[in-house]
């Protein structure tokens, strides 16, 4: 006999949730425009969305009772298509054992290809972009999270992160900014002229004059800016290695 089962996913996130009694609502309405009626509800609570649906507690119990002929319904493709990999192997395994996945937001069933083909047409496109757009929100989430975390981790390190290597520095061989002793003296040079009450151009100037180093004042402002603001961030805990 089939079996209808309702899908409810409560984030852990208290903001973002959607009330157990607006998703049960919202299936049945969903369920009941398809001619079918939900007759068993799991209830996922607390768990990540970045975990593939068989592997959380709910979700793993639910796929281990699926018989050919069930059917799953859920308000939201996100909530079950935790990723692109993921999707495409939770969608094979449904189909090889001939069970439906409806997900309300969609507005089809994506499992069975003689009721849920995906066509490129003009009908589809909605259907199409709606699960493209819901896979690539949970992707650009984790992947962006985990590019952002790698940068903050090597810039507290002293990595050099990409992007023109600052004045009075170098890169070694293991990919950390180490300072360059000449151009070091060359930014306390600056730092001593700019103090003394020189602009920008008469600083750009007298390098030229004196020690044959082409700087623009814009350059300059540059260095200055830059040493200033890597004393902020020494004084803030996030040193820079110096030279060995």
């Amino acid at each position: 006999m089939m079996t209808v089962y309702g899908y409810l996913f409560l984030a852990a996130d208290r903001e973002h949730r959607v009330p157990v009694a607006d998703q049960s609502s919202g299936l049945a309405a969903f369920a009941a425009s398809l001619g079918l009626e939900v007759t068993e509800i799991c209830v996922e609570e607390g768990d990540s969305l970045k975990k593939p649906f068989r592997d959380r507690p709910q979700g793993g119990m639910l796929f281990e009772h699926l018989q050919p002929g069930d059917v799953v319904v859920v308000l939201r493709s996100e909530w079950v298509l935790a990723s692109a990999g993921s999707a495409v192997r939770l969608l094979a395994e449904l189909r090889k054992r001939r069970v439906s996945l409806y997900c309300a937001d969609l507005n089809e069933n994506l499992t069975l290809p003689v009721e849920r083909r995906l066509v490129v047409s003009e009908g589809n496109q909605e259907l199409v972009r709606g699960l493209l757009e819901a896979l690539a929100a949970c992707e650009s989430s984790s992947h962006g999270e985990a590019i952002k975390a790698a940068k903050r981790r090597s810039r507290r390190q002293g990595r050099y992160i990409g992007g023109p290597v600052p004045f009075g520095w170098q890169v070694d061989d293991k990919g950390f900014l180490r300072q360059r002793a000449d151009q070091q003296r060359v930014i306390e040079a600056i730092k001593e002229m700019r103090g003394a009450g020189h602009s920008f151009r008469e600083i750009a100037g007298r390098l030229g004059d004196e020690e044959g180093i082409s700087l623009s004042h814009e350059g300059i402002r540059r260095i200055l800016s830059a040493d200033r603001a890597r004393k902020e961030r020494e004084q803030g805990g996030a040193s820079v290695p110096a030279e060995r």
